[in-house]
C-alpha cells in the first residue's frame, strides 16, 4: 500500500490509468457521488473539483471514478483513450511516480440508447473526515475483467469469443479470485461490502449463483447491482467492482 497523506487514503498500485484498490485513513470514510446524468471526461474532473472545493475537500481527496464510454473498444483504441485520461489525471495531480492513486470502472451501457455520445464520467468517489462513531471499512476495488496477466492481447482474454453458461462461470471466477486477491491487500472482506456491481451482457444459465453469491457472503444481503452494459474492451465480458462506502450523494 503506497499512503496519499494529502488525500487521505493509501492505494494499491496499478497501472498509469488507473490503480488496484484505494482504501481511507483512519478517521475518515469514503462519500459515492453519482451524476445524474454522464458528463464528458473533461468537464466532469471540473466539475468534480467544484464539488470538492464546496464541501471543503482537495481535489487530492478524489480516489475513485467511474467512466461510460458509447461502445466497447480495440486494444488500440483502449490504450490512446488510457493516454487522454492521464493527462487529466496530470493536469489535476492525480498520479505519482507515473501511477494513478486513483480507481477506475469503465463500461459501455446497453442498450445503445443510452450510452454517451462520448466517453464520459457517471460517478466519483472521495474521502471525507468521518463525523459519526462508525469502525466500518472504506474502500474501493478497480472494476476487473476476464484478463489474464501480461501484454493486452485478444489471447489474454479467458474462454475469448464464448458467452455460452460455462464460459461465463469460467471469466467469472477468474474475476472473482482477481477482487479477492485486491481485497485481502486492502485489508477487507466482503463482509465489508456496501455494494457489489456487476457489468455483462450475459447473466443467463444460472451461473451467478456459484461463481459471484456463494462468495460474497453478507454482501449479498445489499443484493447485487447488475449493470447492462459490456466492460471496455471487446469481447470482454464480465466485469466486477464493489466499494465499502458510508456516504451516497446524487448531484
Amino acid at each position: 500500500m503506497i499512503h496519499r497523506p494529502e488525500g487521505n487514503f493509501s492505494y494499491l498500485a496499478g497501472g498509469g490509468a488507473f490503480c488496484r484498490g484505494v482504501r481511507a485513513d483512519a478517521g475518515f470514510v469514503l462519500v459515492h457521488a453519482t451524476f445524474r446524468r454522464v458528463i464528458p471526461v473533461a468537464q466532469a474532473f471540473e466539475a468534480i473539483r467544484r464539488h470538492l472545493e464546496s464541501v471543503g475537500r482537495p481535489m487530492a481527496a478524489l480516489c475513485g471514478a467511474e467512466v461510460r464510454v458509447p461502445q466497447p473498444l480495440t486494444f488500440e483504441s483502449f490504450s490512446a483513450f488510457n493516454q487522454d485520461y492521464i493527462a487529466l489525471l496530470d493536469q489535476y495531480g492525480l498520479r505519482q511516480d507515473g501511477r494513478a492513486t486513483m480507481t477506475r470502472t469503465n463500461v459501455a451501457p446497453l442498450p445503445a440508447t443510452i450510452a454517451p455520445s462520448e466517453p464520459g464520467l457517471f460517478a466519483f468517489t472521495y474521502t471525507a473526515p468521518r463525523t459519526r462513531a462508525d469502525d466500518r471499512k472504506a474502500f474501493i476495488v478497480s472494476g476487473a475483467g476476464e484478463l489474464k496477466d501480461g501484454p493486452p492481447t485478444r489471447e489474454s482474454i479467458v474462454r475469448v469469443g464464448e458467452t455460452t453458461p460455462d464460459a461465463m462461470r469460467e471469466k467469472a471466477k477468474f474475476v472473482m479470485a482477481s477482487i479477492e486477491g485486491t481485497l485481502k491487500a486492502l485489508g477487507a472482506t466482503w463482509d465489508d461490502a456496501t455494494q457489489v456491481n456487476l457489468y455483462t451482457a450475459h447473466i443467463e444459465g444460472g451461473y451467478l449463483d456459484e461463481t459471484v453469491f456463494a462468495h460474497i457472503g453478507p454482501a449479498g444481503h445489499y443484493g447485487l447491482h447488475w449493470m447492462y452494459s459490456k466492460p471496455p474492451i471487446q469481447e470482454v465480458e464480465f466485469e466486477l467492482d464493489v466499494r465499502g462506502t458510508s456516504e451516497e450523494l446524487f448531484l
